[in-house]
């Protein structure tokens, strides 16, 4: 009879292991589809206007629709300075709907490290509101409302091999360090990508295939996606 409790307690926790992990999906795929507009304004700032959208459960679901405002500038011939805002429409997956709002600063540098590949880094600080113009309205109602907001800082680096003056292959790395409220600042996503650029009659088309991969988990969370971009440039 001693050994029944402890038999008990050890069944307990397994079962709740299984639970989490059935309620959980560790695995997922997604397609991302995308169109980019950018023009030149003011000499050297470059105006970039985006629309995405985005699905998850082995792409069945919408996960995000986004739009996406930025400019950019250079400094000099390496280095160039960004800044974007974004809307988000965000179907979370086990919480319930968001529409956020986001701001990001950047900071690229470039350089050629021969004639055909160039290297590429991006830092990125990012802040985002959850649920902003919710907020927004019941603030304007007299309603009691609730300011959550998270920190990123993104490290990215890309390199290009020029295949051909109208085609190029990139592969790329970015790790995401997240800043929560009553929580100590962690890296909880690493992100690969593996594509190509070429250069249409009209526009650009981007595609590639990416990984996803939750870190500090107990159940950490896998993504693929495949992802398309047009681009059109004047």
């Amino acid at each position: 009879m001693k050994i029944i409790k402890p038999l008990i307690f050890v069944f307990v926790v397994l079962a709740g292991n299984l639970y989490a992990q059935q309620i959980k999906v560790t695995r997922d795929f997604g397609i991302w589809i995308g169109a980019e507009y950018e023009k030149k304004i003011f000499k050297n700032y470059d105006l970039s206007l985006e629309q995405q959208i985005r699905t998850y459960k082995n792409s069945s679901v919408l996960d995000d629709y986004l739009f996406d405002v930025g400019l950019k500038c250079p400094i000099n011939k390496k280095f160039n300075l960004g800044a974007n805002v974004r809307y988000t429409y965000n179907n979370k997956r086990v919480k319930e709907t968001e529409n956020n709002f986001r701001y990001n600063l950047d900071i690229g540098y470039k350089k050629k490290l021969n004639q055909k590949i160039r290297f590429h880094y991006r830092l990125r600080y990012q802040k985002e509101y959850i649920n902003h113009y919710r907020n927004i309205y019941y603030r304007i109602k007299g309603l009691a409302s609730q300011n959550i907001y998270s920190f990123g800082i993104r490290n990215k680096v890309k390199i290009m091999f020029n295949q051909s003056k109208k085609s190029k292959f990139y592969t790329s790395a970015e790790l995401f360090r997240l800043i929560e409220n009553f929580r100590e600042p962690y890296f909880n996503k690493i992100c690969f990508n593996i594509g190509k650029e070429t250069k249409l009659k009209i526009g650009n088309l981007d595609y590639s295939i990416g990984f996803e991969q939750e870190l500090y988990s107990d159940f950490p969370y896998s993504f693929f996606y495949f992802k398309t971009i047009y681009s059109f440039k004047r």
